[in-house]
């Protein structure tokens, strides 16, 4: 099946007239912050603390009618289990206040959060000369293109268990350059969303450049609702300004494209973790060339939530009343699949 992305049809796409057909924040809108109503801290592990080991990760959950936190899916680390333990346990014990759909309590089930640990502010200390040795030895063969070696020398890193949020960010940025060499986009973006900001969040050229390569590859990859998020990210920054007419009108092709009548197809595997993850744009949806085993979908809309068993070349139509949806789907390592996103009906 050819797979249809938004760079392949930004030089062939024609401007339509004056009047969008739909504005893009249609579909790929975000959900408010919600405000919690009792949140616990987390408790900084022990081992974590003696190591001066820094670390964070981020989570989807369900905030259920009466306001407690339920369901909650562990989507991005930076490696450390006790951690994503520790962080995990506090979201767990959070309280809110429920969402209200005609005087009623609702689910919310579109929810995330990042909770970070750090030993200093913005993670600003140095590297370490066990780091130095290891990141100029990669950077070196990396240089010298002997890919082979790259790739032993950066699982050498796994060995380096306190490593902090500076030395973390070295290590993605470096991770990201060899996949952008051996041509593995979608690798690439995953080092990419890895690299942490500070939380001063600095207005400097090189966030702009590292969301700049997250937005392009975002929309190869087409994940067009996570390349919407980080264009309004590149929107706000002050560095920005003078670019905003490009992304703007890459944002343009990004509704038209939506809009159409093609198929929307992504390349899915499940790697890393026990399932894979993405933000729908479009309400109707295909599975198909499933190599592996697929257990389950749970499909997570802004106050709807579904389970699902999967067999290949089921169709699910979601009601256009549900906002905001994002599947996870659950099944063996190393399993691959086509996800379809078919266009909208007349």
């Amino acid at each position: 099946m050819k797979k249809f992305n938004i760079i392949s049809l930004l030089s062939t796409l024609l401007i339509a007239n004056n009047a969008l057909s739909m504005e893009l924040s249609r579909h790929l809108s975000t959900s408010s912050e919600p405000t919690p109503k009792i949140r616990i801290e987390p408790k900084y592990p022990a081992s974590a603390a003696r190591q001066r080991r820094e670390g964070w990760a981020n989570f989807s959950f369900i905030i259920e009618k009466d306001g407690s936190v339920s369901n909650v899916i562990t989507q991005e680390t930076s490696g450390s289990k006790d951690i994503t333990l520790a962080a995990k346990k506090a979201v767990m014990k959070w309280q809110y206040e429920p969402a209200m759909e005609n005087g009623e309590p609702v689910q919310q089930c579109v929810n995330s959060v990042q909770l970070n640990f750090r030993m200093h502010k913005d993670g600003a200390q140095g590297v370490t000369r066990r780091f130095k040795s290891l990141y100029n030895k990669t950077k070196e063969a990396l240089d010298a293109r002997d890919y082979t070696k790259v790739k032993e020398l950066l699982s050498k890193f796994a060995t380096l268990t306190n490593m902090h949020l500076s030395e973390y960010n070295f290590l993605q940025l470096l991770s990201a350059r060899y996949a952008r060499d051996i041509g593995d986009d979608a690798m690439q973006l995953s080092h990419l969303k890895r690299v942490k900001f500070g939380s001063d969040n600095k207005d400097t050229k090189q966030k702009l450049a590292i969301l700049d390569q997250r937005f392009v590859l975002e929309i190869q990859l087409n994940q067009l609702q996570s390349a919407y998020k980080t264009y309004k990210r590149i929107e706000r920054m002050a560095v920005a300004a003078p670019d905003l007419t490009r992304y703007k009108k890459i944002i343009k092709h990004v509704d038209e494209f939506v809009n159409s009548t093609n198929e929307l197809v992504i390349n899915a595997d499940i790697l890393d973790n026990d399932y894979f993850h993405h933000a729908l744009v479009r309400n109707k949806f295909t599975i198909t060339n499933i190599s592996g085993a697929l257990t389950k979908m749970d499909i997570r809309c802004a106050n709807k939530r579904h389970l699902y068993s999967i067999e290949s070349n089921n169709t699910w139509a979601i009601p256009e009343a549900w906002q905001q949806c994002h599947i996870f789907i659950f099944g063996e390592k190393n399993s691959t699949f086509n996800l379809i996103e078919h266009p909208f009906e007349a």
